[in-house]
């Protein structure tokens, strides 16, 4: 049976700083994927490119994890971007809220910056908090295909 699906968080406990990682070394002893390892890479991590395979110095790779900050989390009146890659409020603190359950459903707002729809999902509970900061305008639950005649 599989194992569920949790989330990853990189941690530097395991990286030895004398030794050198290839890329699918470097992802298992941080516990994430070969994937994220190459974006950092991308994205300033330091390697030997002398030799091939690419090697990264488990130094540098703990220092780069260390200083790699933090995930952004959204305020309850914000939606991240995915393409400002940043939370943000919704353009003119509108949105709309479609239900999907009994208890929560999904809010759908346009990013202020750049005009990209943005959703997230949200509770009932959360939804009044957020009624006093946002101007939030509740859609009918649109019915599924199944259920018309």
């Amino acid at each position: 049976m599989p194992k569920p699906r949790t989330k990853r968080r990189s941690s530097a406990k395991a990286i030895k700083g004398h030794r050198s990682y290839r890329v699918d070394e470097a992802a298992r002893v941080t516990g994430t994927s070969r994937a994220t390892v190459r974006r950092w890479i991308k994205n300033g991590l330091p390697t030997v490119r002398d030799v091939w395979p690419f090697l990264i110095l488990g130094s540098d790779l703990a220092d780069y994890i260390r200083k790699k900050p933090d995930r952004k989390t959204c305020q309850p009146a914000e939606c991240f971007c995915l393409k400002c890659r940043e939370p943000r409020k919704p353009a003119s603190d509108m949105a709309d809220y479609l239900p999907m359950t009994n208890t929560g459903g999904n809010l759908r707002a346009m990013c202020d910056v750049c005009g990209t729809l943005m959703h997230k999902r949200i509770s009932l509970a959360t939804l009044e908090a957020i009624r006093g900061q946002l101007h939030v305008q509740i859609m009918e639950h649109g019915r599924h295909l199944r259920e018309t005649a």
